[in-house]
Order: structure tokens, then sequence, then C-alpha cells
């Protein structure tokens, strides 16, 4: 093993300690038969100290090296131990649900519904009926801080209610659009039916609008799968219902399309589009969807970087997806500066108060905090591990109302109508693997490749160290001791000076030692 069997009494340094002078030893064995590059020219006797000098530190700077690279394969593999990889790009469209698609109108409420309800009431004193109406744009304060609003008609608003013994809500809901006054016609998988039959009113951060597909509470999820094709895509007609619509006052003729996971609420965070009238509209629609293999669930969640549905709970909402998480902070800062959240929000999951016209000034002053411009009013939300996103283009053309066609859905188009197709425009789409970047194994070859590229080290040089430094230490250490045990304890031979030796008289005594 390169190590000595026997230690001969002048090997021996009495001016160090036997654990010293027995680790002096070992390292010199050590270096003399490792298979690690470059020690053993530290202990070379045919060099002088200078070279020896020189190739430890080489040999330190090699190790240096060595660690600092095995700590960023390490660092690396905890930071992102994920990667993406494309799973296929022909996966089958009908594996998905068709997109759900929310029509928001782009006017609050139908202004004929409300000014014939506002009839049916009691106005404040010295209100009147126009006044009213054109107080209605009030209710923008709730979700946006364009405007602020008078004391006055704040108050004339509030009191409007209190004398019609009406919340917020139920004022709302004699005011809002019916998915019938939006929609005049639908057709989806090539049929022409009834829209009542496949759009439901939902709500959105605009206020109430008309879903299809949309896994929403209060919602029945219509789970209707995807084709690819025009022919197979949601066809709508679109007609307002509202003689006292005002393009001018709304600045716009139209209606939004909010796109977005079926689990999601509809908020800007959707793929938003405005529909115009008087064109026809084709809203090409490309899925992606990201999922996990069965090693990446195995993760815990700081080291995959991401959740599942059911790992990060919502206080208002009952999904968790990455919208969602968003808007759940936007109410909780609603509810901390303003002591409310609005109506949309309302979904019987707490107890927290709706707010009321009085808030609005509140909502609008704290906006920058409620909506997390700020960072100290922001939330965690962690990436969703599995999501399905939509890439929506859009493409719209002069609406032909004299068109000779067939197709029996265009009967009966009026002048201002829209046509809006909704459509997958693929049979197949792409799927992403989340799949792990490196596992354990991958981990210990890059930290082995690193240390045998530096310094030559593998996992029997660490074995050998190991053993160099615990057996052969231990076993030169007793040799250590009992080398020095046996100089101190010989005993030495020696003679005394002749009697009549009278030079020797006149000497001090000396003895004569001889070596045995």
């Amino acid at each position: 093993m390169g190590h000595h069997e026997e230690l001969k009494p002048e090997q021996v340094d009495l001016k160090v300690t036997p654990f010293v002078g027995s680790l002096r030893r070992t390292w010199s064995d050590f270096c003399a038969t490792s298979s690690i590059h470059g020690l053993k020219y530290t202990r070379d006797e045919d060099t002088n100290k200078i070279v020896h000098l020189v190739w430890l530190l080489i040999s330190l700077v090699m190790f240096i090296c060595a660690v600092v690279m095995a700590h960023t394969f390490y660092m690396d593999y905890r930071s992102s131990p994920t990667r993406m990889n494309v799973e296929s790009d022909h996966t089958p469209v009908n594996r998905l649900y068709f997109p759900p698609v929310t029509i928001c109108p782009d006017a609050l409420f139908n202004m004929q519904k409300s000014e014939a309800f506002l009839n049916t009431m009691r106005l404040p004193q010295g209100a009147t009926l126009r006044g009213i109406l054109r107080k209605l744009h009030i209710f923008y304060g709730f979700m946006l801080d364009d405007e602020r609003y008078s004391a006055e008609d704040i108050e004339q608003m509030e009191a409007l209610l209190f004398l019609n013994n009406l919340t917020i809500p139920e004022f709302v809901e004699h005011l809002r659009w019916n998915c019938d006054e939006i929609l005049y016609r639908c057709r989806f998988n090539g049929e022409i039916m009834d829209c009542s039959k496949i759009f439901q009113l939902s709500k959105t951060f605009f206020g109430h609008c008309c879903s299809f597909n949309l896994r929403q509470k209060g919602l029945n999820f219509t789970a209707q799968r995807a084709i690819g094709g025009l022919r197979y895509g949601l066809s709508v007609v679109l007609r307002y219902k509202d003689d006292s619509y005002d393009p001018l006052q709304s600045y716009s003729y139209g209606v939004k399309l909010l796109i977005q996971e079926a689990d999601a609420f509809p908020s800007a965070h959707s793929a938003a589009k405005f529909i115009a009238f008087n064109t026809e509209t084709f809203a090409a629609v490309r899925p992606q969807e990201t999922f996990c293999s069965s090693a990446v669930k195995a993760l815990t969640i700081e080291e995959r970087n991401c959740v599942f549905q059911n790992e990060f709970p919502l206080r208002y909402f009952s999904d968790y997806v990455y919208p969602n998480c968003e808007l759940n902070c936007r109410v909780t800062n609603m509810v901390k500066f303003c002591g409310c959240h609005t109506y949309f929000f309302a979904f019987n999951r707490t107890s927290d108060r709706i707010c009321t016209f009085r808030d609005i000034p509140c909502l609008v002053d704290n906006f920058a905090n409620i909506i997390t411009r700020k960072k100290s009013t922001q939330c965690y939300c962690p990436l969703t591990c599995e999501h399905i996103d939509y890439n929506v283009q859009i493409s719209n053309f002069p609406l032909e109302l004299n068109m000779p066609v067939a197709d029996k859905f265009y009967s009966g188009l009026a002048k201002n109508d829209g046509v809006l197709h909704v459509l997958i425009n693929s049979f197949s789409y792409r799927r992403l693997r989340r799949d792990l970047l490196s596992n354990m194994v991958t981990l210990v070859s890059n930290l082995g490749s690193a240390f045998s590229l530096f310094v030559g080290m593998s996992m029997l040089s660490v074995v050998e160290i190991i053993y160099y430094f615990s057996v052969i230490l231990r076993k030169n250490y007793k040799m250590e001791c009992e080398t020095r045990s046996q100089m101190l304890h010989k005993k030495p031979k020696f003679a005394w000076p002749k009697a009549n030796d009278t030079h020797s008289k006149q000497q001090k005594s000396v003895f004569i030692i001889h070596k045995s």
C-alpha cells in the first residue's frame, strides 16, 4: 500500500507529537499511491521543495475548481429541476374541451330595460329619470379608476336603493343584459340551436356576460369536446335588443370576446378581443397543453416550482389557476383597504360585505393597491403545473347582408348585426411535457465528471481517502508510539574509568556510551 511496515528510530521526529508524525507519514504514503492526479509530485524525492510547493498549489486550485463546478451542478439541480419537452405536435384536438367562450356587451347595462325598470321605482327628491340613467356609469367605479364621482351623485344613488329597499346585486339584476338580448342565433358542430341551450349567464370582471363551456359555480358545465375546422366550431349572430343603445356614448359598437381556461374567472387575464358589429369575424384558436410526468408529480412544491389545483386553496375561488390567484389577491386587497368586495365577485364563499356606492371613492383611491401595482400589496401566486393556453388570431370582413348563400345560419341578418365564428384552426395541437431536467443519478454523474475532469477523482478515490486516514493513520500512529516507547526505555551500556588513572581524576566523570 505504499506505507512502511517498520519504523526506524532515525525516522522519528521527537520535536512533534506522535499524532502529527503519524499524520505526516500517512499523507506521504497517500500521495505516493493515490490515483488523484498531481499529488505524487508534491512528495517526489527527486525534486526540491519549490517543485513540491508548485504542485501542491496546482492540485489545490484544481480541487477548488472541481468544488465550484460541483456546487454549480447542485444549485442548477435545486433551482430548476424540470424542463419542458414537446410530447407531440399531432395530438388530436378531440381530447380537449372546446375553449370556453365568453361574450360581454360593451355597454354595462341594457339601457332600454333600465329605463323601463326605473319607471317603476321611487326616485329620490329632486332626481329625474334621465338624470338617474346618466348616473348609471357610476358602476364603472367598481372596476376602474378612470373617473372621480361626486359625493352628490353617490348619495343620490344610495338614496335610490334605500327608497326601494334594494341591494346592489338586486339592483344589477334588473339592469343587466340577458343572453337572449345579445345572442340572436347560435350554431355548434354544424347544428343551429337555441343559444340558451349552450350559453349561460356568468359573472365576470366586466359585469354579467354570456359564457359557453365555462366551469363556474352556479353554471352547468356543458363539457363540449373540440373538433377542428369551421364546420365544427361555434358561430353566433350578435344583435343588441336595446333601442336606447348609444354607440357614441359608449365609444364603440360591439362586444368583448374572452377565451380562457374552463376553471378561470373571465377577466383581463383572458385572451380578450373586441368584436365589432357590421362585420363577420373569425377567431382562430390554437390550443397548447402543458402536463406533468409522474416523476415531476412526485416532487415537492418547492422542487417543481408549481402547484396542482388541489394544492393551493383560494379564499374566493374554488379552483386554483393562476388568473384566479391574481384575482383572489385583488379581492383580498379590496377587503383590506375598503372592507368590501364588488358585486361580481360575490360567490357566497365568505361573509364579506358587498361594496355599495359609498365605497366607490375608496375603491378608486386605492385602485393601485388593489390591482397590486405596488410590490407591498402583491400576493404569492405559484404557476400551475398543468394548464391549457389559447392563442387567438382574429380576422374580420365587412358583413354582406345580401350575399347569396345556402346556409340557413345567415338568413334574416339585419343591419348592425355581427357574426362571430370561433374555431379550432387545426385537427391537432401541441402537448408539452414538464419532465425532470435531472434526477439524483444525473446529479451524481455530473459531480463525478467535475472531480474527474480537474483532479482525476472517482468514488474509489473517496474510499481510498477514507481508508488511508482511518486504517493506515491508526496503524502509523501505533507504530509511532511503539517506536518512541522503545527509544525511551532502551538501557544504554557504559564503563567506569580506571581508579589509578590520574589524568582521568583531574577531569569530570563521564559515562562512555556504547551503541548496541
